[in-house]
């Protein structure tokens, strides 16, 4: 994709420090508008405090009230982003620490029973993984004074808003199921030192709603260029993109014609923290060893 990183004629940008609020009903609304907001290069975050070039286009220091954290059970990873199971595992292995949590859980419902409603407390995330980028900070628990519903309060170094943002959304959905119960309903408030997308992988969001439709009488340079790296995704062959690894993400999910067989269904509802009312050693901290311990305790059992 030549010309990747370079200048896009008669697109004016502005960097100056600006703080961008918005404020969304559910996780999934929040990652829906600021798809759409990104792929039209709305004024709403593009006016000021946001740049782009011919390859990516980034906004900074977002902060995002959400009043339920909520994505849509059947939402397919599979279909939108041609992820498998082990990518929900390898987020889970990398920044949750079991023990930790369990440890937060117990103290937020001790904290429940007493007196005082009123906490903050918060959870470092983990980042094991030797390529990660610690994009995920922290995670704060709050109990205000007089409001019934908790807040959870996110801080993300970075946001890669298409496929990477509704992952995110959901892994704090699931702790926060995993520490006040099924069917909780917690705000989010979220704040990103900066958001991004690149316009390949932008473009998957089409596997949700049509690009088309997205950007019908959108004209200006950045959205342009959206729609002519569609194109070429559309038009191309495998060879052309298969050497680089995010640009054959999106071939693969953009081309149902070449790869319809390949195509695997992971839904939300299907992706969970697996808590278990079960006494795990201390060393049995990531997901994954609590998966390899529970499966050996249930064969013994079973004995």
């Amino acid at each position: 994709m030549s010309g990747w990183n370079k200048p896009l004629e008669g697109l004016v940008t502005n960097c100056n420090e600006s703080l961008h609020q918005l404020e969304f009903a559910t996780s999934q609304e929040a990652w829906e508008k600021l798809n759409e907001a990104f792929l039209k290069f709305d004024t709403t975050l593009f006016s000021s405090g946001a740049t782009a070039n011919s390859g990516v286009a980034v906004v900074y220091n977002v902060f995002i009230k959400i009043r339920k954290a909520w994505v849509d059970p059947d939402f397919d990873y599979g279909r939108c982003f041609n992820y498998k199971e082990t990518k929900w595992t390898t987020l889970l292995n990398n920044y949750i620490d079991f023990n930790k949590l369990d440890l937060m859980r117990s103290k937020l419902r001790t904290l429940k029973k007493s007196y005082n409603q009123n906490y903050n407390v918060t959870y470092m995330f983990n980042n094991h993984h030797d390529n990660g980028k610690q994009c995920l900070i922290a995670a704060t628990f709050s109990k205000r004074f007089q409001e019934d519903v908790p807040v959870i309060t996110m801080i993300l170094r970075s946001s890669e808003i298409t496929k990477r943002l509704i992952f995110d959304f959901l892994l704090v959905q699931r702790m926060a199921e995993y520490i006040y119960g099924e069917g909780c309903t917690v705000q989010i408030n979220l704040f990103a030192t900066q958001m991004y997308g690149n316009a390949e992988t932008l473009m998957m969001y089409h596997t949700h709603k049509s690009l088309k439709k997205v950007l019908k009488g959108v004209d200006n340079p950045w959205s342009n260029r959206v729609m002519e790296v569609f194109n070429k995704f559309q038009k191309g062959t495998e060879k052309e993109f298969s050497s680089f690894k995010v640009y054959f993400r999106s071939f693969k999910v953009l081309r149902p014609d070449l790869y319809q067989e390949t195509y695997k269904s992971m839904y939300a509802k299907e992706l969970l923290l697996e808590y278990d009312d079960i006494e795990y050693p201390e060393n049995v901290i990531s997901y994954s060893q609590r998966k390899n311990y529970k499966r050996k305790l249930l064969k013994k059992q079973a004995k």
